[in-house]
Formats: structure tokens, sequence, C-alpha cells
């Protein structure tokens, strides 16, 4: 402190390097503090698709009543994904050959640079 007081430089007149990365540190900090507290206590809204879906969901409910939707909902698990999931099994294959291919060639790529 004397030698501050004194004139002769402190601390953060000899290093101002550190003095501006504490500072740049500090206010990357305020940043992130302030997003997440602003993110915590922001809802988003569902994207647009999704709250159709649940509007018509709704609106099939009402419209059907809720034991022929019930019903509908047991015959389709029932009978038809039974048939449905070999299907979607041979989808989900052909997905995962393709992206193992694009990654061999984007690692083939990589390699060649």
């Amino acid at each position: 402190m004397d030698q501050m007081n004194q004139g002769q430089g402190g601390f953060w007149e000899e290093n101002r390097n550190l003095a501006t990365g504490v500072v740049l540190a500090s206010a990357v900090a305020a940043g992130v503090i302030a997003y997440m507290l602003r993110r915590v206590n922001e809802e988003p809204p569902p994207p647009a698709p999704v709250a159709t879906a649940q509007q018509a969901w709704g609106g099939f409910r009402e419209a059907a009543g809720e034991e022929r939707v019930d019903a509908a909902r047991d015959f389709f698990m029932s009978r038809i994904m039974p048939e449905l999931k070999p299907a979607l099994l041979a989808l989900l294959d052909d997905l995962r050959d393709a992206v193992d291919e694009y990654f061999d060639r984007a690692e083939k790529s990589i390699k060649r640079m």
C-alpha cells in the first residue's frame, strides 16, 4: 500500500495484462451469470408444430370422447405397432449405416488434410 501512495507504481500498474485479464474474466463471468439467471426465470414457449399437435390432440379427445381415444390407442399399440416394429427397426438400421458411412468419409477427409 505504501508503494501505491508514494507514486512508485503498484501491483496493478506493473501488471497491466493481469489487470486487463481480471476485468475481462469478471465481465465474462457476470455475463454468464446474467444469462443463466434469465434462462432459469424464462420458460420457452413450445415450438409451433408441438403446440399445434397439442391443440389437435385436445380437440380430438373432446370430439371423440375419452373411451374411444383409449380404445384407439389400445388397438394401435396391440395390432399396428407389432407390424410396424420390424419396419421401424430396419429404418433405424439403414440410418445407422448411412451415418457410419458419412463419419467414415469425414474421418478420411480430415486425415487427408
